[in-house]
């Protein structure tokens, strides 16, 4: 039911199928689904005896995306309509589909996609039976590489591996009212389907992705699309207000350098991502073991950047799914069996959701939190007679708490997020302003080099080329004017590199040559 959440984390694994090189390897099958959430594994060799798992849900390499959808992500979204948190993630080995069934693909969409559109289809159906209900939809979009938090919507962070840590102001904090939360993250209003999608895509663009052995478009950091839902409406002159935050996590994927090949700065991402991944396994296994109510155990939850900031979805207030993401082949028997007993042990933990509802008066915070800066400007005007410092300290905290609250408040998140959204269009025009620049820059120089009859025009061109494309494409990603370039500066970049390919193969030809003749 939508609106009684289970006491437990919910955990469903899928199976991949084969891909290419493991039909290439003749690999065999290892992993067998059952019904009713029923996963065997056994080695392919008969070295060991295989082991049944059960869980709430398990899916075979052909279970349809709307199947997964209907199962997990469509409950959970109904259940933040109703006031309760919710988040999804999921988990495994590096090319294990774990991207696929949370994002997918523009012709078979994952979960996060599926979501996001029926938030809209839901919001029209409720204000269609009740017209004064307002919601407020906003979203953000965290990235944890090399253990640093960056937002991929900021339109001036850099894409891909190249992003520094001086380049982001982004750090965890904790606030007796709000939890756990992310200073400096933005928050953007989504008023459509199309506009959160298109948020998802621009972030998306921007992720540390890289090519290994074991995946051709392996993740090398955590995301998190967080998308915060607000509602409210009077009632007999009380405001009462529903929100929910809904993370979607798509984890990178556990690996081994001897299987990746990666070497160098893969090797050091690599390396952070297990270990990000390995104090996850820690609180885990802590939350499970505090779950038999016998002992309690230390929850390390900051040992990593990953497990603090899903400090509340883990062990706080929310309504958690895993998705175990698991490959069919005997090549993969440690790794799956690892994830197997992973979720496993995931299913023990006890969850603490609460529904977030309240009544409040309307009018009622702003009066408060005038009468506690009247009384402490009073005090401070008489040279604080009567108020000593702990006296002063404690309304300065009861200060805090009430603008907290009120800052959470439906009008005051909406005033913030629309101001930011302002602040992030501005930037983004000015990004689109500095690349029309930059792109009438190079076709200057262009010119010139062309007619200037150096030798050196040919490198030159090409540099030039390469970033005018760069910039283009950049461009086209975000929205923005190309001039009806873009694939053409792309074609003449190949055309000018194969004619300096041949030529330098020419000189060597020619050096050769020469060589041979003079040693005749």
């Amino acid at each position: 039911r939508a609106d009684m959440p289970t006491d437990s984390v919910t955990v469903a694994v899928r199976l991949r199928p084969f891909n290419q090189r493991e039909k290439n390897q003749n690999e065999a099958r290892i992993v067998t689904i059952g019904q009713d959430g029923l996963v065997g594994i056994a080695p392919a060799d008969d070295s060991q005896a295989g082991k049944q798992f059960s869980f709430d849900f398990s899916y075979d390499w052909d279970t349809e995306q709307d199947t997964v959808y209907t199962d997990l992500g469509q409950p959970l979204l109904h259940q933040a309509f109703e006031g309760w948190n919710g988040t999804i993630f999921a988990y495994g080995q590096t090319g294990s589909g774990k991207s696929f069934s949370m994002g997918g693909t523009k012709e078979l969409p994952g979960m996060v996609p599926k979501m996001c559109t029926e938030i809209y289809t839901k919001i029209g159906k409720v204000q269609a039976e009740n017209p004064n209900v307002k919601f407020l939809i906003t979203c953000s979009f965290l990235e944890i590489y090399n253990e640093v938090l960056y937002d991929l919507l900021d339109p001036n962070l850099k894409s891909g591996t190249a992003k520094k840590r001086g380049d982001t102001q982004l750090d965890v904090k904790e606030h007796p009212q709000l939890g756990v939360y992310v200073s400096g993250l933005q928050e953007i209003p989504a008023d459509t389907s199309t506009k959160i999608l298109a948020l998802i895509d621009q972030g998306n663009d921007i992720r540390a992705v890289a090519s290994t052995a074991m995946n051709a478009t392996s993740s090398r950091s955590h995301s998190i699309f967080i998308i915060k839902m607000m509602s409210t409406e009077v009632i007999e002159g009380q405001k009462r207000e529903m929100r929910a935050t809904i993370n979607l996590v798509d984890l990178a994927g556990s690996e081994r350098a001897a299987k990746t090949g990666a070497t160098g700065e893969k090797l050091k991402e690599g390396a952070n991502i297990n270990k990000s991944l390995s104090a996850l396994g820690a609180v885990i296994n802590a939350l499970a073991e505090n779950s038999k109510g016998k002992k309690k155990v230390f929850i390390p939850y900051r040992n990593s950047k990953l497990t603090r900031v899903l400090q509340e979805s883990l062990g706080g207030n929310s309504v958690t799914i895993m998705v175990a993401a698991i490959s069919p082949a005997a090549y993969n028997y440690d790794e799956t069996m690892s994830t197997l007993a992973y979720a496993d042990r995931a299913k023990a933990i006890q969850l603490k959701a609460k529904k977030n509802e309240q009544m409040t008066e309307v009018g009622k915070l702003k009066q408060e939190i005038d009468e506690l800066k009247a009384l402490l400007a009073a005090a401070h005007a008489a040279g604080g007679a009567g108020l000593d410092a702990e006296a002063e300290a404690r309304m300065r905290r009861d200060m805090e708490a009430l603008q907290a609250m009120q800052q959470s408040s439906f009008e005051e998140k909406e005033r913030i997020a629309r101001e930011m959204e302002q602040t992030r269009a501005e930037a983004m025009a000015k990004q689109e302003r500095l690349r029309r620049a930059q792109r009438e820059k190079y076709e200057q120089e262009r010119a010139i080099i062309l007619q200037s009859g150096t030798s050196e025009w040919v490198p030159l061109l090409l540099r030039s080329s390469r970033a005018a494309a760069k910039h283009i494409s950049a461009a086209a990603d975000t929205g923005g004017d190309t001039g009806g370039r873009g694939s053409a500066d792309a074609v003449f970049v190949a055309r000018v590199e194969a004619l300096e390919a041949a030529r330098k193969a020419a000189a060597e030809d020619w050096r050769e040559h020469s060589a041979f003749f003079a040693v005749l």
